[in-house]
């Protein structure tokens, strides 16, 4: 309970809750980071903030500059949000087959200008779970050509900054105060990857036996899984922190989760626990319950509240 100077100072610090009605009968504890309380509804407030603060700081985000990025939605919105709160201008390539009147509503209120990028597997996209980094890729290379014709452009690069892991360090940080250290399992939807990289990053230098639980949406037909061997990358856009991930080790399992399990679990969390959550927490969830159930009392499985459910409201899609 305080007074702050800046909205800016409300990111981080996030409760912890543990469930108990959709884990009933599980002997093991999962504990939900509730991220959806940041200000503007997600965890990309962490890296939206350090993103920006970081290049003020190197001068490569000046005043006057406006601030680029290709994003499905999420780190959109904390990039708006965050620039309206600093004053710069926003502009976001949105893919065009993940669109959600809700999300653009919330990004033109923050004052983002938004460029629609058409998908190049529109029905693939429109039948299954989606991953945020693939259909992110065609709007880099619009992001990418803007850099090229403007010198007052400043690309956030979610998916190949550092940043972007460093303020996932420091939610990692926070679980491991939360729960005095006793952390044996960590479940995490892969997008980008900042998530997953820099909270396993802080487990395991601390409690290296960790397992470290990476979720994908069930994969459709024609489409290789980011982390998966056969995955090739174009530098400069795509690979990033995914390919980090892949490097790492850090990775122990990766489980898939459909597009109806997991919006099932989100509706759970809200009718069941009150958490009004989306549809990738959802997902979150499916792979801890799983992992929970593997394990007996006194374990301790932890993941993440994403974001809110009211950004799901016309496109209820697992979404990474």
């Amino acid at each position: 309970m305080r007074v702050v100077d800046s909205v800016l100072e409300l990111i981080g610090k996030t409760p912890m809750l543990r469930l108990h009605k959709i884990t009933r009968g599980v002997r093991a504890q999962v504990l939900l980071k509730l991220e959806y309380l940041n200000p503007s509804g997600s965890y990309k407030d962490r890296i939206a903030f350090r993103m920006i603060a970081n290049a003020e700081a190197s001068g490569a985000l000046k005043p006057g500059c406006t601030i680029v990025e290709s994003s499905s939605g999420n780190t959109a919105i904390a990039l708006a949000f965050v620039g309206a709160a600093k004053g710069y201008a926003v502009k976001v390539f949105y893919p065009q087959d993940v669109w959600a009147e809700e999300k653009r509503r919330t990004l033109e209120r923050f004052g983002a200008e938004i460029e629609m990028v058409p998908l190049e597997e529109t029905e693939a996209a429109r039948r299954a779970g989606v991953h945020g980094a693939r259909v992110e890729i065609p709007g880099r290379v619009k992001c990418r050509e803007l850099m090229h014709r403007r010198a007052d452009v400043w690309w956030a690069r979610q998916f190949s900054n550092p940043d972007c892991v460093r303020a996932h360090n420091e939610l990692g940080l926070e679980i491991l105060e939360q729960t005095e250290g006793k952390v044996d399992a960590f479940t995490a939807s892969i997008g980008t990857g900042g998530n997953f990289l820099g909270v396993a990053q802080v487990l395991k230098r601390e409690r290296p036996e960790v397992k470290c639980i990476a979720v994908q949406p069930t994969e459709w037909s024609g489409w290789v899984d980011p982390l998966s061997p056969e995955a090739r990358f174009v530098p400069g856009i795509t690979g990033g922190i995914i390919e980090e991930i892949r490097a790492s080790g850090l990775v122990d399992e990766v489980v898939y989760v459909g597009n109806e399990e997991a919006r099932s679990m989100a509706y759970r969390l809200s009718q069941e626990e009150g958490v009004f959550c989306g549809v990738s927490t959802g997902a979150n969830v499916v792979a801890a319950i799983r992992e929970a159930k593997k394990r007996g009392s006194g374990a301790t499985v932890v993941t993440t509240a994403v974001d809110r459910g009211d950004r799901y409201f016309s496109d209820e899609r697992f979404i990474t």
